[in-house]
């Protein structure tokens, strides 16, 4: 791999990764790159070695199949107060756009959700899920996947038994069958 390629594959690892905030498996990864596994266990290395720097509050975890970038250890302190703070706060409107999705249409992809809101949604999704407001189940469909849902909590909260007994759920429902069509 020539050294500028090289560069920008190491700029689109660190895009994907971010972009993610979930593991990504590594055949996801190499596919998306398009580069071959030992390219890519070459170029994880290199970024975690860029991140091991002490001026980074980033690192990465990598495992045999997956690799997330995620706060350093050291940062676990300073983010659970920022995270607290956050949870002390209201929800957001957007936040409240994406838990009624996900309420909604659920169980629902990540995909889906951002195809609806036009946006990027891990920020939004991981602090729902933080609040407990949502739950993330595996996907059977695809092996590395995740379909939300909203929890327990949520449904008990809203004062209703089930999913269903939302206002207006099986207008929803149509919507959600169209959506299936429309996206992969």
């Amino acid at each position: 791999m020539i050294k500028e390629t090289r560069e920008e594959k190491l700029a689109e690892l660190e895009a994907i990764l971010f972009l993610q905030g979930e593991p990504l498996s590594r055949g996801k990864i190499a596919k998306i790159l398009g580069v071959s596994a030992e390219e890519l266990v070459e170029l994880a290395s290199i970024f975690e070695e860029r991140l091991a720097g002490a001026g980074r509050g980033l690192t990465l975890v990598v495992n045999e199949s997956d690799i997330q970038l995620v706060t350093k250890p050291r940062f676990h302190e300073f983010v659970g107060q920022f995270v607290k703070e956050e949870f002390d706060e209201e929800l957001s409107e957007v936040s409240v756009e994406t838990l009624s999705l996900v309420a909604y249409l659920g169980p629902i992809t990540k995909s889906h959700i951002e195809y609806l809101r036009g946006v990027n949604s891990s920020f939004i999704l991981r602090s729902l899920l933080l609040r407990g407001l949502i739950d993330r189940i595996p996907n059977p469909d695809e092996p590395h996947g995740y379909l939300y849902r909203a929890s327990a909590a949520t449904i008990r909260h809203l004062g209703i038994e089930k999913q269903q007994n939302l206002p207006d759920y099986e207008k929803f429902q149509h919507l959600k069958s169209a959506l299936a069509e429309k996206t992969p």
